[in-house]
Parts: C-alpha cells; sequence; structure tokens
C-alpha cells in the first residue's frame, strides 16, 4: 500500500522500493539496498541519484565507501508540495497558450470524426459540445430515452441544468417514453419536448455545427461529427419530423 502510494504521488516502482529499503536499514551500501529492494544491481546508482535530486535520499563517506540513506518521510510532503507549484507553472504556462491552441485546432480540424468511448469519454464530447456554444444557438436532439445506465440519465440532467445556465434552447424527440426521466424534460426551461414512436436506433444531437451520434449498450460510445454538410442534412431530418409530429 505504502509502496504504492509512493508511486502515485510520482516515484517509479524501483524508486519506491529503494526507498523504502532505505527507510528500513538506516545507512546502507549499493549492495545491501541491492538485496533488500531486490532490484537489478545495473539500475541502483541512477535510481540513488534520482531520490537525491528528489530531496528523499543523501548519501556520506566513510572509508571511502558511499553509504546512502532516506531522508525524513516528512520530506515526502516538500517533494509533492514542489511538484503542486510546477504543476501551477505549467497549468499557467498551457493557459497563456490555450488561444493559440484553440485556433490551431479550428483550422486544422474543421471536418473531423472522432470516437469517444466510455462514460468519461461520453461526457468529455458533449461539455467540449456545450463549451463552444452561445445563448445565439439551439440543440437538437432526437432518439432519447431514459433505456441505458442511470447514470447516463444524470449526466444528460446535470448537462441540460448547464445548458439551461448558459440560456441556450433545446428540441427534444423522445421516443415513445413516458418515464420520470422524459417528464423531467417536459418541466425543463428552455425546452421543447414531443414523443414520437421509434426513430433511430441511437440518440443523436445537433449541437452547433457537430452531430453527436451515441450508443449505451455494450460499449457506450459517441461519434463526434465535425462535418458542415452532414450537420445540415441532420438538421433538416430533425425538423422534418419535429413538424410531423404533435
Amino acid at each position: 500500500m505504502i509502496k504504492q502510494t509512493l508511486q502515485e504521488i510520482g516515484l517509479t516502482e524501483s524508486e519506491a522500493k529503494v526507498y523504502l529499503a532505505l527507510l528500513e536499514t538506516g545507512q546502507a551500501t549499493t549492495g545491501k539496498i541491492i538485496d533488500k529492494a531486490q532490484i537489478s544491481s545495473g539500475k541502483i546508482y541512477e535510481i540513488l541519484d534520482k531520490l537525491i535530486n528528489k530531496g528523499l535520499a543523501s548519501f556520506i563517506i566513510k572509508n571511502k565507501t558511499k553509504y546512502f540513506q532516506a531522508t525524513s518521510p516528512n520530506r515526502i510532503l516538500d517533494y509533492v508540495h514542489k511538484k503542486q507549484d510546477e504543476m501551477k507553472l505549467k497549468e499557467q504556462s498551457i493557459k497563456t497558450q490555450l488561444p493559440n491552441l484553440l485556433l490551431l485546432n479550428k483550422k486544422e480540424n474543421n471536418n473531423q470524426i472522432t470516437l469517444y468511448t466510455g462514460f468519461k469519454g461520453i461526457h468529455s464530447a458533449i461539455y467540449e459540445a456545450l463549451e463552444n456554444l452561445s445563448s445565439k444557438d439551439k440543440i437538437q436532439t432526437m432518439g432519447v430515452t431514459s433505456n441505458k445506465n442511470e447514470k447516463f440519465n444524470l449526466m444528460w440532467q446535470a448537462w441540460h441544468k448547464k445548458r439551461i445556465n448558459k440560456k441556450i434552447s433545446c428540441q427534444i424527440l423522445f421516443s415513445k417514453d413516458n418515464s420520470e426521466y422524459y417528464k423531467s424534460f417536459k418541466n425543463m426551461k428552455l425546452t421543447q419536448v414531443k414523443n414520437i414512436e421509434g426513430i433511430t436506433p441511437s440518440a443523436i444531437d445537433i449541437v452547433g455545427n457537430q452531430t453527436l451520434i451515441f450508443t449505451y449498450k455494450n460499449q457506450p460510445s459517441c461519434l463526434q461529427i465535425k462535418n458542415p454538410e452532414i450537420t445540415q442534412s441532420f438538421k433538416i431530418f430533425f425538423e422534418t419530423l419535429w413538424q410531423s409530429t404533435k
């Protein structure tokens, strides 16, 4: 457990083993450390150098022989704080460069197809799509049903709350659904809902200039299509269905 925690804060498995061996042995030569940590002898000096650079080990010389020792475990917190400070600097640097990166992304990805898988993938796809919209935009979605894992329904309800906070309107075509999930959308602001006999095998969202196609069965996924012509064709299809439904 301790070794895993050390790895989670940035030490390699070998560094964690050597550090723990040093704590247990006190001052020790490389031979004793190798035996205790059960690591390859060819890497020991490299590992010890890295621990010294991280402030987690030191050495003294006795009779021309190096003896290594672990620094106080309190230094682990110093190491963590140092990494946090470094990450803050990196975060600030990314924020500074973000406008240029976004501009580059727009230039290079006018037409793009991306597949997102799993809950986290779908979460990223839909929030990224929403982030680029304003109150002037409108979202159209069809093939919606409550018949999926509850965590996806909760995710969508939270997403629509954020959409409403951004004052973005939405039209939703449910696929013959009379669940509490469906009723919750009926009561949402800036939301028009219609219930229609099954229309699509998958849920489809038209969000800004992109089309999102969802599946929630064996391997939940979202196919993101950034193509003006395809998105326009889905908009026409949606409008046709919307007009023909009471």
